[in-house]
């Protein structure tokens, strides 16, 4: 402290490689001259694409207070059902938790596909996936519906089977769990007979887990929908019905999606229009014909597209994988 701030203190001479500004421009123009820009290897050329981050929207159901209250229904549940949408089994299948239960630790929980929302597709197509998945896991087809249900009573029977399997057990809990907005909540209302569980037509309306009654020694638990996974694109977050319509800023640019995955005749009979020539046109043209108008008799087309958006997620447009 003495030497540099004390009465002893020396200043040392700074380095500097010219004596005044002559000489260092001379010194400037001869490193110019020899610099050769391939033979540096501090530059780097990177002419990769990147991935823009995702909006927060599109990543719904993977947060980690969702995944969190997952995990607390897996450790929680003897039977565990997996709730799949009969339009896209597989791609609303979540092979996590599947390797998860596969584990030592959890080898003596149970595993049940469960395919909802099957009045949606033709019977031939429901028998198809019930044979291909029952390879695997024991798989049911199932209408929630609290007054004309499918397949309510084979589940009933299949969870009092669970029950005597485990006698020993003081009560049985049964975990739901899949994507959003493919019926868990409505499905436990449908068992009940009544509406225990906040169910709505859109995703995200379960918030934490829920413990319900079925019997006496046959609890359900409805968990949260769960997203695994990131290779999805937006287009297909969207049509899996991960996103919530009215929150997306441009639902035009998810329409072109549909009219690929759906045959024309299906989309001219669901809209009453005989043919279009592009995705511009066919949001045109429905537009006037729902009388979703801006000023100056304009088309709305993003008005017009969450509408077929919601008319997609909802099943009023025939789709199946």
């Amino acid at each position: 402290f003495e030497e540099t701030f004390g009465k002893k203190k020396s200043r040392k001479r700074p380095k500097i490689s010219a004596g005044d500004l002559g000489e260092l421009l001379i010194k400037a123009e001869e490193a110019s001259s020899q610099y050769a820009e391939e033979k540096d290897s501090n530059i780097k050329v990177e002419c990769e694409y990147m991935d823009a981050a995702k909006e927060n929207i599109f990543m719904k159901g993977q947060s980690r207070r969702i995944w969190g209250e997952l995990h607390k229904v897996v450790d929680s549940s003897d039977v565990l059902v997996q709730v799949l949408d009969a339009r896209d089994p597989l791609g609303t299948r979540c092979k996590y938790v599947e390797a998860l239960l596969k584990r030592p630790n959890a080898s003596h929980k149970h595993l049940v596909l469960l395919l909802n929302k099957c009045d949606l597709v033709p019977t031939w197509v429901t028998a198809r996936w019930i044979k291909l998945l029952s390879a695997e896991y024991p798989t049911l087809a199932f209408h929630a519906s609290i007054t004309n249900p499918f397949g309510k009573g084979a589940l009933i029977q299949l969870l009092r089977q669970f029950g005597v399997l485990h006698k020993d057990k003081k009560h049985v809990s049964v975990g739901f769990f899949g994507y959003p907005n493919v019926g868990k909540s409505s499905i436990i209302n449908t068992l009940r007979k009544k509406r225990v569980c906040k169910a709505a037509p859109i995703p995200g309306e379960t918030k934490v887990w829920q413990y319900v009654t079925l019997f006496r020694r046959i609890y359900l638990i409805d968990c949260p929908g769960t997203v695994y996974g990131h290779e999805d694109t937006e287009t297909e977050t969207v049509l899996k019905g991960v996103v919530r319509v009215e929150n997306l800023e441009t639902p035009s640019q998810f329409i072109p999606g549909i009219l690929d995955r759906v045959r024309t005749k299906y989309l001219a009979r669901t809209y009453g229009i005989p043919e279009w020539a592009d995705c511009g046109d066919f949001l045109d043209r429905v537009a006037r014909k729902c009388g979703k108008l801006l000023k100056g008799n304009e088309p709305d087309h993003d008005t017009a597209a969450k509408m077929i958006l919601n008319d997609w997620i909802r099943g009023k447009i025939p789709y199946f994988v």
